[in-house]
């Protein structure tokens, strides 16, 4: 979808603008790349389910096709939804840490709207952005995230930084000024009990 033409917005007028929001809503749905703020660090964003999307992400970044993205998600009771399961004592881990810096390694559900996802297992996380939440809830598909850098590359925390380096590259960046974080969530392989961890970052568990 992407036209080399960069919408920048605030994240706090997207969410008060409905014109904006809901052309948003609409690149998003029919395969838009996005840069988000979250909790940790900016971010590329696509539709889950657009696979155009996800290919020019892995592009952008240069990223190795043998690395998934990670699914947002707004609290632990999405993942029942989704069909993702967890044992209790992984869920309560889980659920004290969410929303934050905390991204879940989950086994891929066997059907549903996730049974099509590339990898046998998916990392999921709901951010601790208010706005972003709110902003998630609204939108009508579900995004799969990676940090917005060239592989291999520092991740920024200056949307100055990134609409410098992709606004030829990607449809929406979504400012929330320089965050203040720049620490990578924690992942956790959750498939088993205790969890193992596979990057430490902005959580302890």
């Amino acid at each position: 979808m992407t036209n080399f033409e960069m919408k920048r917005i605030k994240i706090h007028d997207l969410l008060e603008d409905k014109s904006s929001l809901n052309q948003f809503c609409n690149d998003m749905k029919n395969g838009a790349v996005a840069v988000i703020p979250t909790d940790t660090l900016y971010g590329f964003a696509v539709s889950y389910n657009s696979k155009e999307a996800v290919e020019k992400v892995y592009q952008i970044k240069n990223r190795d096709s043998r690395k998934p993205l990670i699914l947002f998600v707004t609290d632990v009771k999405e993942l029942e939804m989704l069909g993702l399961k967890a044992k209790e004592e992984c869920k309560a881990i889980i659920n004290s840490n969410w929303p934050g810096g905390l991204t879940a390694v989950l086994q891929k559900p066997s059907s549903g709207e996730l049974a099509n996802f590339s990898f046998p297992t998916i990392g999921v996380r709901a951010p601790n952005h208010k706005e972003l939440l709110e902003l998630l809830n609204i939108l009508p598909v579900k995004l799969l995230t990676t940090s917005a850098n060239r592989s291999g590359a520092p991740s920024d925390t200056n949307p100055d930084v990134i609409a410098d380096e992709f606004s030829n590259e990607i449809d929406w960046l979504i400012d929330d000024g320089v965050l203040p974080s720049g620490v990578p969530s924690t992942v956790a392989d959750f498939t088993s009990y205790p969890p193992k961890i596979l990057r430490q970052g902005k959580i302890i568990i």
